[in-house]
Protein backbone atom coordinates (compact mmCIF):
# COMPACT_ATOMS: atom_id res chain seq x y z
CA UNK A 1 0.00 0.00 0.00
CA UNK A 2 2.85 2.70 0.64
CA UNK A 3 3.92 2.38 -2.89
CA UNK A 4 0.98 2.98 -4.05
CA UNK A 5 0.54 6.36 -1.99
CA UNK A 6 4.25 7.05 -3.43
CA UNK A 7 3.12 6.33 -6.70
CA UNK A 8 -0.12 8.72 -6.36
CA UNK A 9 1.62 11.51 -4.45
CA UNK A 10 4.17 11.59 -7.07
CA UNK A 11 0.98 11.14 -9.97
CA UNK A 12 -0.33 14.15 -7.81
CA UNK A 13 2.64 16.01 -7.70
CA UNK A 14 3.22 16.09 -11.12
CA UNK A 15 -0.24 16.96 -11.94
CA UNK A 16 0.05 20.00 -10.00
CA UNK A 17 2.56 20.95 -12.14
CA UNK A 18 -0.05 21.70 -14.94
CA UNK A 19 -2.16 23.13 -13.00
CA UNK A 20 0.18 25.49 -11.36
CA UNK A 21 1.33 26.58 -14.66
CA UNK A 22 -2.44 27.40 -15.95
CA UNK A 23 -2.84 29.17 -12.92
CA UNK A 24 0.78 30.58 -13.01
CA UNK A 25 -0.23 31.55 -17.24
CA UNK A 26 -3.48 33.54 -15.67
CA UNK A 27 -2.10 35.63 -13.40
CA UNK A 28 1.50 36.78 -14.20
CA UNK A 29 0.21 40.20 -16.12
CA UNK A 30 -1.73 41.39 -12.49
CA UNK A 31 -0.37 43.95 -10.52
CA UNK A 32 0.65 41.36 -7.15
CA UNK A 33 2.49 39.36 -9.27
CA UNK A 34 5.66 41.68 -9.48
CA UNK A 35 5.16 41.95 -5.59
CA UNK A 36 6.00 38.40 -6.19
CA UNK A 37 9.04 38.07 -7.87
CA UNK A 38 10.94 40.08 -5.25
CA UNK A 39 9.27 37.85 -2.46
CA UNK A 40 11.61 35.65 -0.17
CA UNK A 41 10.66 32.80 2.03
CA UNK A 42 13.99 32.52 3.79
CA UNK A 43 16.25 35.23 4.26
CA UNK A 44 20.12 33.93 5.26
CA UNK A 45 22.01 31.56 3.73
CA UNK A 46 22.55 29.56 6.66
CA UNK A 47 18.83 28.64 6.62
CA UNK A 48 18.98 27.39 3.16
CA UNK A 49 22.09 25.29 3.76
CA UNK A 50 20.81 23.99 6.81
CA UNK A 51 17.92 22.34 4.94
CA UNK A 52 19.90 20.40 2.65
CA UNK A 53 19.45 22.65 -0.13
CA UNK A 54 23.19 22.36 -1.21
CA UNK A 55 22.38 18.40 -1.76
CA UNK A 56 19.16 18.97 -3.69
CA UNK A 57 20.85 21.43 -5.86
CA UNK A 58 23.26 18.44 -6.75
CA UNK A 59 20.44 15.64 -7.08
CA UNK A 60 18.58 17.71 -9.83
CA UNK A 61 22.25 18.90 -11.31
CA UNK A 62 22.36 14.80 -11.54
CA UNK A 63 19.56 13.77 -12.70
CA UNK A 64 16.94 13.67 -15.26
CA UNK A 65 15.83 17.12 -14.04
CA UNK A 66 18.73 18.55 -15.30
CA UNK A 67 16.35 18.50 -18.59
CA UNK A 68 13.40 20.04 -17.49
CA UNK A 69 13.91 24.17 -17.81
CA UNK A 70 16.82 24.33 -20.39
CA UNK A 71 16.10 28.30 -20.25
CA UNK A 72 17.50 28.90 -16.19
CA UNK A 73 21.01 27.91 -17.76
CA UNK A 74 24.44 29.78 -19.27
CA UNK A 75 26.10 28.20 -21.82
CA UNK A 76 28.78 31.46 -21.18
CA UNK A 77 28.94 34.68 -19.16
CA UNK A 78 25.49 35.57 -19.21
CA UNK A 79 24.89 39.72 -19.83
CA UNK A 80 23.15 42.03 -17.89
CA UNK A 81 19.77 41.39 -20.25
CA UNK A 82 20.48 37.33 -20.06
CA UNK A 83 20.39 37.87 -16.10
CA UNK A 84 17.42 39.68 -16.36
CA UNK A 85 15.60 37.42 -18.99
CA UNK A 86 16.41 34.27 -16.38
CA UNK A 87 15.45 36.08 -13.64
CA UNK A 88 12.04 36.38 -14.92
CA UNK A 89 11.56 32.64 -15.97
CA UNK A 90 13.05 31.55 -12.74
CA UNK A 91 10.36 33.86 -11.17
CA UNK A 92 8.02 32.39 -13.17
CA UNK A 93 9.08 28.50 -12.36
CA UNK A 94 8.97 29.48 -8.62
CA UNK A 95 5.83 30.75 -8.61
CA UNK A 96 4.25 27.64 -10.43
CA UNK A 97 5.89 25.51 -8.08
CA UNK A 98 4.74 27.49 -5.18
CA UNK A 99 1.07 27.71 -6.92
CA UNK A 100 1.43 23.89 -7.34
CA UNK A 101 2.71 23.40 -3.36
CA UNK A 102 -0.22 25.14 -1.83
CA UNK A 103 -2.89 22.60 -4.53
CA UNK A 104 -1.42 19.87 -2.99
CA UNK A 105 -1.82 20.70 0.32
CA UNK A 106 -5.10 21.19 0.65
CA UNK A 107 -4.98 17.47 -1.08
CA UNK A 108 -3.26 16.81 2.25
CA UNK A 109 -5.50 18.16 4.35
CA UNK A 110 -8.21 16.47 3.06
CA UNK A 111 -6.44 13.50 3.50
CA UNK A 112 -6.07 14.25 6.87
CA UNK A 113 -9.39 14.75 7.15
CA UNK A 114 -9.85 11.40 5.33
CA UNK A 115 -8.30 9.78 8.01
CA UNK A 116 -5.64 8.83 5.77
CA UNK A 117 -2.37 9.69 7.89
CA UNK A 118 0.29 7.78 6.21
CA UNK A 119 -0.92 8.57 2.38
CA UNK A 120 -1.42 12.44 3.99
CA UNK A 121 2.14 12.20 5.09
CA UNK A 122 3.99 10.68 2.26
CA UNK A 123 2.13 12.95 -0.27
CA UNK A 124 3.20 16.10 2.20
CA UNK A 125 6.79 14.46 1.78
CA UNK A 126 6.44 14.00 -2.08
CA UNK A 127 5.43 17.37 -2.15
CA UNK A 128 8.10 19.23 -0.39
CA UNK A 129 10.92 17.26 -2.53
CA UNK A 130 9.08 18.47 -5.75
CA UNK A 131 7.59 21.59 -5.46
CA UNK A 132 8.56 23.44 -1.89
CA UNK A 133 12.39 22.96 -2.40
CA UNK A 134 12.49 23.64 -6.25
CA UNK A 135 10.19 27.26 -4.98
CA UNK A 136 13.22 27.79 -2.49
CA UNK A 137 15.69 27.10 -4.83
CA UNK A 138 14.38 29.25 -7.17
CA UNK A 139 14.60 32.02 -4.75
CA UNK A 140 18.21 31.43 -3.88
CA UNK A 141 19.25 31.27 -7.16
CA UNK A 142 17.20 34.78 -7.77
CA UNK A 143 18.94 36.16 -4.64
CA UNK A 144 22.33 35.27 -6.36
CA UNK A 145 21.47 37.37 -9.87
CA UNK A 146 20.53 40.26 -7.77
CA UNK A 147 23.42 40.87 -6.14
CA UNK A 148 25.05 40.47 -9.92
CA UNK A 149 22.75 43.20 -11.48
CA UNK A 150 23.55 45.28 -7.98
CA UNK A 151 26.64 45.86 -9.14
Amino acid sequence: MILVYILNSIAFVFGSWTIGLIINIAIKDLPFYSKLSHFNCIKNESTYQAMGMNAFKWALKNSFFKYFNQKLKFDNKPSIAQLQEVRKEMTYSEIGHFIAFFLIVVVVIIKLLDQQLIYAIILFIVNVIFNLYPSLLQQQNKKRIDRILKR
